[in-house]
């Protein structure tokens, strides 16, 4: 089982696991087979899990505020948490889709290394390049960046657009290129499941306790601008001093699409230039200030306004922006040495979905929980599944409860 459960944890399919399992321990084993052994793992790894909540949740609450026995706190912590996405076969029948959400929460201790001011003032380069931006925005907000006048590539619009990128490469042209250096993360550890948030929030403030994150000394939780993200730190995080972070890279798609909603390419570019190196510097109230004056010079968006309605752009980026503003002051993160982007959750969200997500496969919701719960011990540089193995190694003995009798 030790061979092949993270076989099947982290290649594509359990078939493919059956596969390699024939070629590497010539043994022969069905797909059924593969799948039942891994989701019987996943299963003791769930219950080992709850378990583990349920203990954090008895203990009184100074107690949660500081680590754990023989734990020793970390100076620096991450927490953050995304969304990721796989199919049920056990869904209601009037589900509109089979489709469902996926929670992924990345728990890291960083490098402890702060500044007396701020390491990089300046917008880096690569979020000048407004083309780039362009496609980042399109990624993250879909239907919402199709407004912007960069998303046309016709040959009459490659001049504008090459002026444009000239006008905003401008800003930079005088110094040395700028590189944002992120702090560097030690450790990672990582928690999935298709729990509600609210669950969701309980399994990752369990492990972020079992680590030391309470008492760690300087503490930050990064996350989009989802209100079901910021509903966890409020209710786990806030009163233990997580700093709230915006992620900075969807703050800059809203404002990305706000300056290219309604202007001409070379008017936009000079617009997001601007704005993003307030947003950059701290200073998003001066965005604000003309985001709103720009809005009320178009007027409201009709209520059959349509996705991209530059009026409708602008009235989302206003109000996002004026919601986060508390989560943006990028400098003083930047100086006490905090991680301003969500990177790591989303790349680990599509480790995870490398395994879990696709058009042909449909799980069932507890083997679901089980893969998902595989996969993030997998993905843990805490390595809890070799401590798990040797556990179970204990508690199953194969000494044999009877004698042989002589013939």
């Amino acid at each position: 089982m030790r061979k092949v459960v993270p076989l099947a944890t982290k290649l594509t399919s359990f078939a493919s696991a059956a596969d390699s399992v024939a070629e590497t321990l010539e043994v022969t084993l069905t797909t059924k087979r593969v799948q039942r052994l891994t989701e019987r793992i996943g299963s003791e790894r769930v219950t080992q899990r709850e378990a583990a909540v349920a203990s954090w949740e008895a203990l009184p609450l100074v107690e949660k505020l500081a680590a754990p026995a023989g734990v020793k706190a970390p100076a620096r912590v991450g927490v953050s948490c995304d969304g990721g996405r796989m199919q049920r076969c056990d869904l209601p029948e009037d589900a509109k889709s089979h489709w469902c959400e996926t929670k992924v929460g990345v728990l890291m201790e960083l490098e402890a290394d702060s500044h007396d001011i701020d390491p990089c003032p300046h917008v880096p380069d690569k979020f000048l390049d407004l083309v780039q931006m362009e496609k980042v925005t399109r990624e993250i907000k879909g239907s919402m960046a199709k407004g912007s006048k960069f998303a046309r590539h016709d040959a009459a619009s490659a001049i504008v657009e090459s002026r444009s990128i000239e006008s905003a490469g401008a800003v930079a042209a005088a110094r040395e290129p700028v590189v944002a250096e992120p702090p560097e993360v030690k450790q990672r550890d990582v928690v999935a499941s298709l729990a509600n948030s609210e669950t969701f929030g309980r399994q990752l403030a369990a492990q972020a306790w079992l680590l030391g994150f309470a008492a760690a000394v300087v503490k930050a939780f990064i996350a989009d601008g989802s209100s079901t993200n910021w509903g966890i730190w409020q209710r786990y995080f806030k009163h233990l001093g997580f700093v709230p972070i915006l992620d900075f890279i969807h703050a800059l798609t809203y404002v990305f699409a706000a300056a290219m909603a309604g202007w001409s390419r070379e008017e936009g570019a000079a617009v997001y230039v601007r704005w993003i190196t307030w947003v950059w510097q701290g200073q998003v109230v001066r965005v604000i200030a003309e985001l709103a004056a720009r809005a009320a010079e178009l007027g409201a968006p009709p209520p059959d306004a349509g996705e991209t309605d530059p009026r409708q752009i602008l009235a989302e980026t206003l109000t996002y922006l004026t919601n986060q503003q508390s989560r943006m002051n990028y400098p003083k993160y930047r100086q006490e040495g905090l991680p301003i982007t969500s990177s790591h959750v989303e790349s680990t969200v599509k480790q995870i979905n490398h395994r879990v997500k696709g058009s042909e496969k449909f799980w069932s919701e507890s083997g679901a929980e089980a893969l998902l719960q595989l996969r993030a011990d997998q993905l843990s540089d805490t390595a809890p599944l070799n401590l798990f193995w040797a556990q179970r190694a204990q508690q199953t003995s194969g000494t044999r409860t009877h004698k042989r009798t002589a013939a």
